[in-house]
């Protein structure tokens, strides 16, 4: 009798342990974090189409699943932002390069070799950024079109939410991981040159760029049809000192 009781408890003990195993094997996979799912402002007959990509500062980001999900109205309107991406140069930047080139050569006070040492200086430094095959700058601007939040309506594009979106991934500084890990980055032949030199690239390249738009801007006309072009380029020269500060906190370990 008292080794059937024994067999009994044993038996109950050996339950126990299952079902203690069972719970906890239950509360490990109801544990996982679950992908975040889009319900934004976007007509709920497009959430299909839209992916969770990455958490910024607790701020979820979506990305369209397919490039053709991308609607028309987001890509013209970021249409500038694409068209330096193939180009390798921003339109307004361009734009700004060749009236400051006539700035210069009409400018009666200007004495010829200073003319001619301007023309110079903007030729070098514009030939540089349009054969820079890979620009980080460019890459982060692109960021902004391709991935949203819910709050933003990713049928359009609005240029000073995506500048403040920007500066949002700046200020948590938890994103630069996730961009050098995308798909585009590892196929790079200098992908891993560029993950360990990631402050160093971006840093220079943003300050490069700041004074070829300094040049351009200081030359420009100071007529009234050249005051819109000068606020966009100046508008670029704040993000672009932005991230240059940013670059200069950054270090090889954040992969």
């Amino acid at each position: 009798m008292r080794n059937w009781f024994r067999r009994k408890s044993s038996g109950n003990s050996l339950a126990a342990d299952e079902k203690q195993e069972l719970d906890k094997e239950f509360v490990i996979n109801n544990s996982e974090p679950k992908t975040p799912a889009y319900c934004g402002v976007c007509d709920p007959e497009r959430w299909a189409q839209i992916e969770y990509a990455f958490t910024s500062g607790g701020v979820h980001y979506f990305r369209f699943s397919t490039e053709v999900n991308i609607p028309f109205q987001r890509a013209i309107a970021a249409k500038d932002i694409l068209t330096e991406e193939l180009w390798q140069i921003e339109p307004n930047v361009l734009k700004g390069w060749t009236d400051s080139l006539v700035g210069i050569i009409t400018n009666p006070k200007m004495p010829a070799e200073k003319k001619l040492y301007e023309v110079g200086v903007m030729a070098s430094r514009l030939k540089e950024q349009m054969e820079m095959s890979f620009s980080l700058v460019r890459q982060l601007k692109l960021a902004t079109v391709v991935y949203f939040d819910e709050q933003e309506n990713p049928l359009d594009y609005q240029y000073p939410y995506n500048k403040a979106k920007l500066e949002h991934w700046m200020k948590h500084n938890d994103v630069a991981g996730f961009f050098l890990n995308l798909p585009q980055y590892l196929l790079l032949p200098s992908g891993n040159e560029l993950v360990q030199n990631f402050p160093t690239y971006l840093q220079a390249e943003s300050k490069n760029l700041q004074n070829l738009l300094k040049h351009i801007t200081t030359n420009l006309p100071s007529d009234d049809s050249s005051n819109a072009l000068r606020n966009a380029l100046l508008g670029q020269m704040e993000t672009l000192n932005n991230i240059n500060s940013w670059s200069k906190d950054q270090s090889t370990s954040i992969i």
